[in-house]
């Protein structure tokens, strides 16, 4: 088992690549949680993580899913990964379905269903589906020049094809392929025909009203409590001795919501792993020796956390400008904000908070995606002296002896950090923060904020100066493309910036550039698409951002989790914690 600490990707690689599984033993039950009861059995709809961790992949499926290991695409209720296009324009992908597949209740599985979850209910209007965004395209409309949006065209060849006919090229046609979780329409067909799907398999509908395709099959449910998934005997995949997968018997979900009752719960032996806290490690690796549980790691976590500054220039329709024009000027200086990145001492932060377990981050890319991850990009260490040159070249220096900085206007070099309130980790990141500006001359004012009102004052009030947040991220650098391009609400730094304006700077157009032209290098003749351009770009956009600083980029914590040894068959990859048909429990 891989021990707890900052194992490289490629050694957790190299590891998951080795391992063999076991011939399981069919029984026992996986002792799991959630942290938060389900919201709804109905995953066409459900927003919440607790339905999909729960549901997701083990009572429904999608057509294709990715190796954990490799990331490639494997066929799931496809029969197989189509090796190309059937066009010479990269759009049309004819999908053949596996055969012999049941859904629970025994009703044979087939392109109906496919049809029926892509376009009665993903695609339908009427219902508000949490899909719908992964099979539109925006596409330019040869008539008027606009961007339109485009839906992807679903068709039924045979009852064991489809043929999908996207809008555009694109290089992830297999995410948009799997976008959907399908489902039955022998059963749901009838509430989308008389507009009751929206209280179809609510959270009061008997579990044994629920029908997938999966591993598992829902069991029982008791709110505030538990939820329960017996295993599926007719499941379509096989070990390779030919013995149906799953080996697991039950997978109980528990409804803990306290990290410190899911900790208790795991030291007692009620839960079987843990995602354990920074710093409950040393905690949990004391007890190693007791035989019961490994630590592993998985490796750096897939986001990052960093700092922005408010670089919108603009004014609210009142006429009163978002950012105090003097400190707009300070943050749109990327000396500024190479002078503040210099002040961050990201080795104390993650030697005495995080207990050595993160990796300091220059770039907005975790190590996490070798594939995409370059090392080659500026940086900048703990260093005040260069902060303070830096700032010194601005004009920005104590002119009065007070210790702080300010512009020669009468202004102090100072600013407010908004920051998520009641978290002791970010408060004591914080501190460390406030005490290396100050010994650069500049104030750091801390604002702590409760979660929520601070999500709508950085993207509906716009009002702050600065701020201190997390970023999620997929294996895919180019799908969050809505946090980067100028004109995007969702852009922190400066949103819904005109591309055409003056102050809209060249290298923020060239990341414009690259999400557009990402995903679209296309070889007609082998109809397949060349990701080598991709990597490419992915290192461009680090590089580009690195150097400009749009955010200032500190650290990505690593993930570690506690395993018990009741559990056979856990591999762990960069990806993945285990393998839910593989694991079993050991007699």
């Amino acid at each position: 088992m891989l021990t707890p600490g900052l194992l490289p990707p490629d050694e957790i690689q190299k590891r998951a690549v080795a391992f063999r599984f076991e011939q399981g033993v069919i029984g026992g039950t996986l002792h799991d949680w959630i942290d938060a009861d389900m919201r709804s059995w109905n995953l066409a709809l459900s927003t919440d993580t607790q339905t999909s961790s729960v549901l997701g992949g083990n009572v429904f499926q999608t057509l294709f899913r990715r190796d954990p290991v490799t990331m490639e695409w494997r066929p799931c209720l496809a029969a197989e990964v189509p090796a190309r296009s059937e066009d010479e324009d990269g759009r049309v992908w004819v999908v053949k379905l596996r055969a012999g597949v049941a859904w629970h209740d025994g009703k044979p599985f087939g392109a109906d269903d496919v049809m029926f979850s892509y376009n009665e209910v993903a695609l339908n209007e009427s219902i508000r589906s949490s899909a719908r965004p992964s099979f539109q395209m925006m596409v330019k409309d040869e008539a008027s020049g606009k961007l339109v949006k485009k839906n992807v065209l679903l068709e039924k060849v045979d009852d064991l094809t489809v043929r999908f006919t996207l809008p555009q090229r694109f290089a992830l046609a297999f995410e948009v392929l799997s976008g959907a979780y399908i489902l039955p329409r022998h059963l749901l067909g009838s509430r989308v025909k008389d507009g009751t799907f929206a209280s179809a398999w609510n959270a009061e509908t008997p579990p044994s009203e629920i029908v997938g395709t999966g591993p598992f099959i829902p069991e029982v449910y008791k709110p505030g409590e538990k939820v329960v998934l017996k295993r599926n005997p007719h499941y379509w995949e096989k070990d390779e001795a030919g013995e149906s997968l799953p080996y697991l018997e039950r997978w109980e979900f528990q409804v803990v919501g306290s990290p410190d009752e899911q900790l208790k719960r795991f030291r007692n032996g009620a839960l079987d792993y843990l995602e354990v806290r920074t710093g409950d490690v040393d905690l949990l690796a004391k007890g190693l020796a007791g035989g019961k549980y490994d630590l592993v790691s998985n490796g750096p976590r897939p986001g990052w956390s960093y700092l922005a500054f408010n670089q919108n220039p603009r004014s609210r329709p009142d006429g009163t400008p978002y950012v105090a024009p003097h400190k707009s000027a300070w943050f749109r200086d990327v000396r500024f904000r190479r002078a503040v990145s210099h002040c961050i001492d990201r080795d104390r932060i993650i030697r005495e908070i995080y207990f050595g377990r993160a990796t300091a981050l220059w770039g907005p890319c975790s190590p996490r995606f070798p594939e995409f991850y370059t090392e080659d990009v500026a940086k900048y260490p703990f260093d005040l002296a260069k902060s303070g040159a830096l700032l010194d070249d601005m004009g920005l220096k104590d002119t009065d002896g007070d210790g702080v900085r300010d512009d020669g206007k009468g202004h102090a070099v100072e600013f407010q950090l908004a920051v998520v309130a009641d978290q002791p980790a970010l408060a004591a990141m914080v501190k460390i923060l406030a005490k290396n500006l100050g010994q650069a001359g500049i104030r750091l004012v801390p604002d702590f904020v409760p979660f929520n009102l601070l999500v709508r004052r950085i993207s509906q009030d716009w009002d702050w100066e600065a701020v201190d947040l997390g970023s999620t991220a997929s294996a895919e650098p180019f799908l969050g493309k809505s946090i980067w391009k100028s004109g995007e609400a969702r852009r922190l730094w400066n949103p819904k910036a005109d591309p055409a304006a003056a102050e809209t700077r060249d290298w923020e157009r060239r990341l414009d550039a690259i999400f557009d032209e990402a995903y679209t290098h296309w070889d007609p003749k082998a109809r397949s698409f060349d990701r080598s351009k991709d990597v490419e770009l992915a290192h461009e956009w680090q590089r580009i951002c690195a150097e400009n600083l749009p955010h200032i980029y500190l650290f990505t914590s690593t993930s570690v989790y506690a395993i018990s040894h009741r559990l056979g068959n856990v591999r762990t990859t960069l990806n993945s914690l285990f393998d839910p048909e593989r694991l079993f429990v050991r007699e």
